[in-house]
């Protein structure tokens, strides 16, 4: 009831609220009254509200009510000092005051009481838990709060449901029960975190009171915010079509648990005297009133209708939708500042009926979706704006004209769909208005016409007419290719067909030619005829032809010459052969082997078995005359040279399968006649191509006879060919071979298989002739793969030049022998002089041609077998008396214990000396050589090579034991017994004397394999033991993500931060990782400076700014910035509170803002106060020292000053205020006369009467009007500070303007300095992370810390003591080098520690130079900040001479100096850093030089070790020459220097 009173209160106020503030204050309480009609114009609008029960009580019902279907007793609990306890009810009829006061039914709850002030309530059933309370509404309201006000104990346990569906879902609003997590244990319990959270509520439901108890539930809860009430989240909240209250369980004493008897039951039950159920019609925005439902006749006072008087051109029962024809946007709820008024549809008069589509609305942009209905005048289109097909738009009327679309004139059999034409005109898309779409091949502006090309319109055909189809290449380009009726082309001159396209017979390539074909030309002898394929041009060629037309031959095969048939006489019968002796220089004219002779008066039978073809050959005979000889046939023929003859022409059948050719010749000197050759020559006239009188047949004819090529065969020699006759005489071996003949070329004789193409000579090998290269040429022989050999019979030993066609043997003269006759007889040499070979007895043969001996007997050797062989001795030459005799080196040669290779005898010692093996020594090679070893002295001993893998001196004799091989003396640093490994500390290829001393790193490397400054290794890698997490060949590194080298323990891991470094690898001497931008420490795990935040989380950059901020590091845990006076904010770049104007540049207010801030802090406090006093209202549900009734005489008397003011009644309005301002002690209600008061004085201008009681509100008044024209004094009077600064504003735009140009290019110069100052600022950035990241102070102290750790391996003492031993060593000068070997590894040590002290020195001196580089950079960068500070100070007071009168100059100068700050704080943190960079410069340096104290320390111990030397030759100890000594390498050797004129080892 309480938060009823404060809703009305609420009501109230929002009444006199705009009176006393500006529209724009109003609050969210002003917006539970209905929007007033203007509203709605400009956003959205929303109808009053009010409880929706009232006119109802139809639509409420519950599942349970006493007395419905008879009387029923209760109890109650209450009222213990009365006598009744126990009542009835009877629900049987509706609640009458007179007739039916014990009626309980659920409309009872609607009014708290009736017309006679008594309460109503309603009840349910006795005992009955799950009770449910429904509202049913006929349309979509918006549903605010509910109130509760109980009769009897509030529910232990009830949830309030919606349903904005008429019932078919419930969704639940909020969960009350005694014991939320008991009760609903799976609804959460805490507070309310969003505005639609579902949650279960504990205070509403305790057993206390045990009446008049409330239950308030607010669908917005106000302790959450919420930006937007009208948004679409919030509507959807607000929108319910049922609400249902679910009551479960009742609360209780607990005897009920116990005893289940009615008796019991009767006072626990549930009973309700108020239910308020506030809302409005919901309208989606779209309405600001509503209207009775259809259907719905109840008229009650205060109801709340659900039918809205839709706005914005919407309509339907919630307004969810728009009107007709008005779809062209799409529906939307209407919000504050957009109240989505639905667009009317654009259908250019052409309908009247409207869709909205959302694919068209998306795809204008959200701009239009409305799509027309119905288009009426033969239109169409979204909206109505295009004609339909076949009707195009008149150009001369608009498309809302009835008569704007004409229908098309296009000939339906050659036009596009049947006639359609285009329906407007747009010239990008090349349409015009009225214009037919002719099919692909119609023409014409009806489209009745075939094109150029085309034939036979038809209405079925697609494409309207058919292609000519006229081949391009076949058809004569003149006019029209075909004919339009009938399609017939035209063709050129070889070409046929109905399209052109096929070329006549022997023609072929159909093509873009004149005549479109080309003859096919095919040879009339390789070809069967002149037809040839028309795509390819192929002719049809006889067997082994190949090419287009048949004229090339194929590879193996050739044409046969006119000749080819020949027949030699050495193959005749009745013929003596023989065989002439060639002479030199005499050319070979036969063509077999040799010569036939024929006896005088006798013939020759040639058999002629080979005739390919029927018809007339000629004979031609070839001979070599030699005497002259008469034919009997023919007439005389001469016989000074080679001659062809011809006889009579004979012709050959094919009937038979040879034939037999007699010839007789006669001589007139010599008995027999040589002729060696016959030859059949065809008549080629006979022959297909050559008869009749074609002019193709006569033009070969002539060039027969033209380029000679019959007479070419009559000439000896041949003469090379026309090319003419080559191609005829092809032609003519293909008729009469029907194709060309193989070449069959002997394998063996022949180079290849291929021949010539004419003649088919195949290419032979030396000396061999014939056409297929089968046979040797005369005086050669050996017949094979590689041809023939020449005779080569000698002149002076042979009987003439030819030899055995198959051994090549020459006939010899007497006394010679040999294949070729140039050999002597055994025992000779020197042919053809042959004399005795002069070996001294021990053999009988020689070479043939210098008479050298040859198998010299009794173990002699030599030219004429005049010396021993190796091994053996004495003098074997005839007549000596002496011969060869064994060497005795030990043993004899074959007794397998000879040592030596020869010997010889010793003429002055007469002993013989023998010549060893190699391996073996002494006079009779009875010993091991050195560097040999083995036991010789029994029978099949050997001398082997010692194998010490080449480290041995050969030369030395103890360099292995000549008996055993063992290694003794095993020089390159190498070890073992076979000097095949490498020394200890050594490494490398032994075999290949490369033994290197080990390199490993002290500091890297496990103790245990160290020893006195040297460190063992791999023997064959060189590899070094690292220590634990070190790596590298020498152990000089850590491993990855590892650092602190030097260590005893190896090195540390990392440990970097896996998210905020840059990777896990860090420095390896001092652990720091590469932190990502804002955080820093060694790993990482620190914020950088300069940044908060938790470094486990993020790490974000303070951005203090410079000109608000004391300084540029924020506090690391909250990142708030310490701030100037006159800044405030996180970052310090807002004005603090007292301050005006555009941050940074703040100026404090005037004097007088502290006064009204003053009265602002205590008008807040009084605020404060009031809120605290509603929030405890709010939470206690009760006013202190208020009742009801008092609450409701206050209301009544409000709206008697409602009506007195709207009536104008001041006298009654004051007397009433008078009287209500008797209650003084209730404070809540003076701001109520505080608000009349202020509307009272607002009228007072009106002269109105007023009561003497306003005197005080008229002297405040009268105070605040003289405050109101001091204040307007102050700000418009003429001398007023704002005209004042007014003008002085003025005056300073004219000094800037006159100033202006200076100014600028001041500002300029200043800028470009600052660009200057800020590329050197960077520079010095580059060159100090260069030094950080080349050689960081933290690795160079490092460093030196080591080497200054680095102590001598030996101490002076000590070095006295070896000094002093070296001293005896030298007086003794038994074992100098044993000496200076011993001492040679301390002296190495030294020079070791020495060149490492000068590595650190020089190192130290590098960082030196650096950081001189660097002061020197930097005492340059600290002399520009300060022309650039001191150019900014100018700069500044120049700005603050005009700082509060040129606002407009100071943002465009804001800018630069935020860059200007910027570029001080980054100098300022640079020059923090160079002198932290100074510090640890001089620590490093000073650092260096304690090294190089240490390390000349270590070198003035290692010079006592200098002063030694040796002489030579002179073993004594010489001090004064030590300064003379001189140490030049690593190895060792002393050379190149002279010490007491003797040279120095």
């Amino acid at each position: 009831m309480i938060e009823e009173l404060i809703w009305r209160y609420f009501v109230l106020f929002s009444f006199l609220f705009p009176i006393l503030n500006p529209p724009s204050a109003l609050s969210v309480v002003g917006q539970q009254l209905p929007s007033s009609p203007h509203g709605c114009m400009e956003g959205s609008c929303y109808p009053a509200t009010g409880n929706l029960l009232i006119g109802r009580a139809v639509n409420l019902s519950a599942t349970s009510t006493c007395g419905l279907h008879g009387p029923e007793q209760y109890c109650i609990v209450s009222h213990l000092q009365e006598l009744d306890k126990c009542f009835v009810c009877n629900s049987q009829q509706p609640y009458d005051p007179y007739y039916h006061k014990n009626s309980h039914r659920v409309e009872n709850v609607i009014q708290l009481k009736d017309s006679n002030e008594d309460l109503t309530w309603w009840q349910s059933v006795n005992g009955v838990c799950g009770v449910s309370i429904r509202l049913n509404l006929e349309a979509e309201f918006h549903f605010t709060h509910l109130i509760m006000k109980f009769k009897t104990f509030r529910p232990a346990a009830m949830l309030i449901e919606r349903s904005a569906d008429f019932g078919r879902s419930w969704r639940p609003y909020r969960y009350f029960a005694y014991n939320c997590t008991k009760t609903f244990p799976r609804v959460p319990t805490h507070a309310l975190h969003y505005i639609n959270d579902v949650v279960c509520e504990e205070r509403y439901s305790d057993i206390e009171p045990s009446t008049e108890g409330e239950v308030i539930y607010k669908v917005l809860d106000p302790a959450i915010h919420v930006k937007d009430p009208y948004s679409l989240e919030i509507q959807e909240l607000l929108r319910i079509t049922n609400l249902r209250i679910n009551f479960t369980k009742l609360h209780t004493l607990g005897d009920n648990l116990l005893d289940r008897r009615s008796d019991v039951l009767q006072k626990y039950y549930y009973s309700l005297y108020e239910l308020v159920v506030r809302g409005s019609c919901f309208c989606y925005g779209h309405a600001s009133e509503c209207a009775p439902v259809p259907g719905v006749d109840a008229r009650d006072s205060g109801m709340i209708h659900g039918r809205c008087v839709c706005k914005h051109n919407t309509e339907g029962l919630n307004c969810e939708r728009c009107r007709d024809f008005h779809n062209d946007l799409t529906w939307s709820p209407a919000e504050a500042n957009n109240p989505h008024t639905c667009k009317e549809c654009n259908c250019n008069g052409h309908s009247n009926q409207c869709h909205f589509d959302m694919a068209v609305y998306l795809a204008t942009g959200n701009a239009s979706g409305g799509v027309c209905d119905h288009c009426l005048h033969n239109t169409m289109g979204r909206n109505c704006e295009m004609c339909k097909p076949f009707y195009f738009k008149d150009p001369s009327r608009d498309i809302r004209d009835p008569a704007a679309c004409t229908a098309c004139d296009c000939d339906p059999v050659g036009s596009m769909e049947g006639g359609v034409c285009d329906s407007h005109t747009d010239l990008d898309m090349g349409m015009i208005a009225g214009q037919c779409r002719c099919k692909l091949n119609v023409k014409a502006t009806r489209c009745d016409y075939c094109k150029e090309g085309y034939y036979g319109l038809t209405h079925n055909d697609q494409q309207g007419c058919q292609p000519c189809n006229c081949d391009s290449r076949g058809t004569i380009m003149l006019g029209a290719p075909c004919d339009q009726i009938s399609g017939d082309c035209s063709c050129k001159r070889y070409v046929t067909g109905r399209y052109c396209n096929q070329c006549l017979p022997e023609y072929w390539g159909l093509s873009n030619d004149l005549a479109g074909c080309r003859a096919c030309d095919c040879d009339f002898g390789g070809a069967y005829s002149n037809r040839c394929m028309v795509e390819n041009g192929q002719c049809d060629c006889r067997r082994h032809l190949v090419g287009r037309q048949c004229s090339d031959v194929q590879p193996g095969y050739f044409c046969a010459p006119l000749d080819y048939y020949k027949y030699e006489a050495e193959d005749a019968v009745e013929l003596e052969r023989w065989v002439s002796d060639q002479e030199n220089g005499h050319m070979v004219t036969w063509t077999g082997p040799g010569f036939s002779r024929v006896k005088d008066g006798a013939g020759l039978v040639f058999t002629i078995d080979n005739i390919p073809h029927a018809m007339e050959y000629d004979i031609m005979i070839r001979y070599e005359p030699e005497v002259h000889f008469t034919l009997r046939v023919p007439p005389c023929l001469p016989h000074n040279e080679p001659y062809t003859v011809y006889s009579e022409s004979i012709k050959f059948t094919l009937h038979f399968s040879s034939f037999h050719l007699s010839l007789t010749f006669f001589t007139t000197f010599h008995p027999s006649i040589p002729p060696p050759q016959l030859v059949l020559i065809p008549k080629y006239t006979e022959l297909p191509g050559f008869q009749g009188n074609d002019p193709a047949a006569e033009e070969r004819r002539d060039e027969m006879v033209r380029y000679m090529c019959l007479d070419s065969f009559m000439a000896m020699p041949m003469p090379m060919l026309a090319e003419m006759c080559t191609k005829l005489i092809c032609s003519i071996s293909a008729i009469l071979h029907d194709g060309a003949l193989q070449c069959q070329c002997d394998p063996q004789g022949s180079l290849s298989a291929e021949c010539d193409r004419v003649g088919g000579q195949c290419r032979c090998k030396p000396n061999v002739i014939g056409q297929r290269c089968d046979q040797c040429a005369p005086g050669t022989y050996g017949f094979g793969p590689y041809g023939c050999t020449a005779c080569d019979c000698h002149s002076q030993g042979s009987l003439g030049h030819q030899c055995d066609p198959v051994t090549g043997q020459c006939p010899c003269r007497q006394g010679a022998s040999g294949r070729q006759c140039s050999d002597c007889q055994p025992g000779q040499w020197g042919f053809p002089s042959c004399r005795p070979c002069q070996c001294n007895g021990h053999t009988e043969d020689c070479n043939p041609q210098t008479g050298e001996c040859q198998t010299c007997r009794d173990y002699t050797d030599g030219q004429y077998c005049e010396r021993c062989v190796n091994g053996f001795f004495g003098n074997p030459v005839l007549g000596s008396g002496d011969h060869c005799r064994p060497c005795p080196c030990p043993g004899n040669p074959g007794s397998g214990h000879s040592n030596g290779d020869s010997c010889h005898t010793d003429i002055s010692s007469n002993q013989i000396l023998c010549n060893c093996k190699q391996g073996y020594t002494g006079p009779r090679c009875e010993r091991c050589a050195p560097g040999y070893y083995g036991n010789i002295e029994h029978p099949g001993g050997q001398c082997r090579p010692c194998q010490c893998s080449g480290n041995i001196d050969t030369q030395d004799p103890e360099s292995c034991d000549p008996r055993t091989g063992q290694c003794l003396r095993c020089l390159y640093n190498t070890d073992g017994a076979s000097c095949s490994d490498c020394k200890r500390s050594y490494y490398g290829n032994a075999l290949a004397q490369d033994c290197r001393r080990c390199t490993c790193v002290t500091a890297g490397t496990q103790q245990s394999y160290c020893t006195v400054g040297h460190c063992h290794c791999d023997r064959q890698t060189g590899a070094c033991p690292c220590r634990e997490n070190v790596v590298g060949h020498n152990c000089d590194q850590c491993a990855p993500d590892y650092w602190n080298y030097g260590t005893d323990r190896g090195c540390e891991r990392c440990g970097c931060h896996p998210l905020h470094a840059m990777g896990s690898h860090c420095n390896m001497f001092s652990g720091q990782c590469h932190c990502q931008q804002g955080f820093g420490g060694r790993q990482c795990t620190e914020c950088e400076q300069f940044h908060w935040g938790d470094p486990r989380v993020q790490c974000e950059e303070c951005n203090c700014h410079p000109l608000g901020s004391e300084m540029a590091q924020c506090d690391r845990v909250t990142g708030v910035c310490e701030c100037r006076e006159g800044a405030v904010g996180r970052r310090c770049d807002e004005c603090a509170r007292g301050f005006t104007g555009v941050f940074p540049k703040c100026v404090r207010c005037h004097p007088c803002f502290e006064l009204w801030d003053d009265a602002v802090c205590m008008i807040r406090r009084d605020l404060d106060h009031i809120h605290h006093e509603i929030q405890k209202i709010l939470e206690s549900g009760a006013t202190p020292g208020v009742g009801d009734k008092r609450i409701r005489e206050l209301e009544n008397k409000l709206a008697q000053v409602q009506d007195l003011i709207r009536d104008g009644d001041w006298d009654r309005l004051h007397q009433l205020i008078v009287c209500i301002l008797r209650y003084p002690h209730w404070h809540t209600y003076t701001c109520i006369y505080s608000s009349v008061s202020l509307f009272h004085s607002c009228l007072w201008p009106c002269s109105c009467p007023v009561p003497d009681q306003f005197d005080n509100v008229k002297k405040y008044y009268s105070e605040s009007q003289k405050a109101q024209q001091k204040c307007s004094a102050s700000v418009s009077g003429p001398f007023s500070p704002v005209e004042e600064s007014k003008a002085t504003r003025a005056h300073t735009e004219d000094l800037l303007n006159k100033r202006r140009d200076k100014f600028l290019r001041t500002v300029a110069a200043q800028k470009k300095s600052l660009s200057e100052l800020q590329n050197k600022a960077q520079d010095v950035d580059k060159k100090v992370h260069h030094l950080k990241e080349g050689a960081d102070p933290e690795s160079i102290e490092k460093v030196a810390q080591q080497v200054l750790a680095i102590s001598l391996p030996v101490n002076r003492t000590t070095l006295d003591s070896m000094v002093q031993q070296i001293k005896d060593n030298i007086n003794n000068l038994t074992d100098v080098e044993g000496v200076f070997n011993h001492t040679s590894q301390q002296l190495h040590q030294a020079k070791e520690l020495l060149n490492r002290a000068k590595d650190a020195k020089t190192r130290a001196e590098g960082v030196k130079d650096t950081a001189n580089t660097t002061k020197q950079a930097l005492d340059a960068s600290e002399k520009a900040i300060q022309k650039a500070t001191k150019a900014l100070d100018h700069a500044l007071n120049n700005l603050n001479s005009t700082r509060n009168t040129t606002a407009t100059l100071e943002e465009k100068l804001q800018d630069l100096e935020a860059k200007q700050m910027d570029a001080m704080m980054r100098l300022a943190n640079l020059s923090m850093g160079v002198e932290a960079l100074k510090t640890k410069t001089n620590q490093n340096r000073e650092m260096a030089q304690d090294a190089k104290n240490q390390a000349k320390n270590a070198t003035n111990a290692a010079s006592g070790l200098e002063q030694v030397c040796v002489c030579a030759s002179v073993p004594v100890y010489l001090p004064a020459c030590w300064h003379k000594c001189v140490w030049m390498s690593v190895s060792w050797l002393w050379s190149s220097m002279l010490f007491c004129d003797h040279p120095f080892i």
